[in-house]
Order: structure tokens, then C-alpha cells, then sequence
């Protein structure tokens, strides 16, 4: 997981990894307030973004997930976003797998998950294999917008 803020990344070349600051840059020029909710390409199948417009839930009504072949970057647009987040936890018990299909695993709640509030202008990554849990309610269930950007993991060298 790496968390930072978004206006420092064009600072950040030689500590991000060139793929995570050049998704964020090319994000940066758009205005996802106005788009409309969809997946937009960046690099063809390896390295896209999708406008969300999504409605936090109650941590219980939120399963932990799990991706293998991309790493997610999320950038809240509207408000704060809670997140969870886990490392890697063999064992633990999958509640649904669609790897093939959507790139997609949810689990049961992780022994040693922990909670961070993103705000707007900051992000939040998750590699491959990171459990995490996104779209948990903070103090209300108003729908929100957010920027999740895919890099796919030959794109990192994983």
C-alpha cells in the first residue's frame, strides 16, 4: 500500500514507481467531477481508469477484496473515503474468487485489517494480492465520486 497526496507527485519520481506517477499525472488533467461514470483508457488493457459514483456501506456490509493481476489506485473526487487494509493473510477464507473473469476476490473480514480516511487530493494504492476494502461509511451513506485507476502488474514488474 502507498498513500500520499496527489499534488506531490510529480515530485515523487524516483521514490513512486514511474507507472503509479504517470497514471496519476494523466488523471490529473481531467475533470472527474464531469465525466461520466465509466472506464476510460490510459494505456489499452494494461493501465485505465474508471469514473465511480459509489455509496459507502457499513464496515459488516463490505467484504475485503482482493485483485492479482492489477493493483488499484484510488482517488477519492467528492468527499473522504474510508478504507481497510490488510497484508496478505494465507488461509484466509474467500467468500467469492472471479480472477478470470473480473480480476476480483472478496474474503472474510482479516484478523489484522486497520482503517484509513482518504481525502479528496490524496490517494491511496493497493498492489496485487493487498487485501483492502473500499467504500466504508465515514458518518454518512451519501453517494460519492471517485477515480479508481487498474495498472496491471507487468506494468510494476510483478
Amino acid at each position: 500500500m502507498i498513500l500520499g497526496h496527489i499534488a506531490d507527485v510529480s515530485r515523487q519520481g524516483g521514490v513512486l514507481p514511474e507507472v503509479i506517477r504517470r497514471a496519476i499525472e494523466t488523471v490529473q488533467k481531467i475533470d472527474a467531477a464531469t465525466l461520466t461514470p465509466g472506464r476510460y483508457p490510459i494505456e489499452g488493457e494494461e493501465l485505465f481508469y474508471i469514473i465511480e459514483d459509489a455509496t459507502p456501506r457499513a464496515v459488516e456490509d463490505c467484504h475485503p477484496e482482493v485483485h492479482r493481476s492489477y493493483a488499484d489506485i484510488q482517488i477519492p473526487v467528492s468527499t473522504t473515503e474510508r478504507f481497510g487494509f490488510s497484508l496478505p493473510q494465507p488461509g484466509i477464507a474467500a467468500v467469492t474468487e472471479e480472477f478470470e473473469e473480473r480480476d476480483l476476490g472478496f474474503y472474510a473480514t482479516p484478523a489484522n485489517e486497520f482503517f484509513l480516511d482518504v481525502a479528496p487530493g490524496s490517494y491511496i494504492v493497493f498492489l496485487p494480492g493487498e487485501l483492502h476494502r473500499p467504500c466504508v461509511a465515514t458518518k454518512d451513506t451519501t453517494p460519492f465520486r471517485k477515480v479508481v485507476i487498474k495498472v496491471h502488474a507487468r506494468l510494476l514488474g510483478l
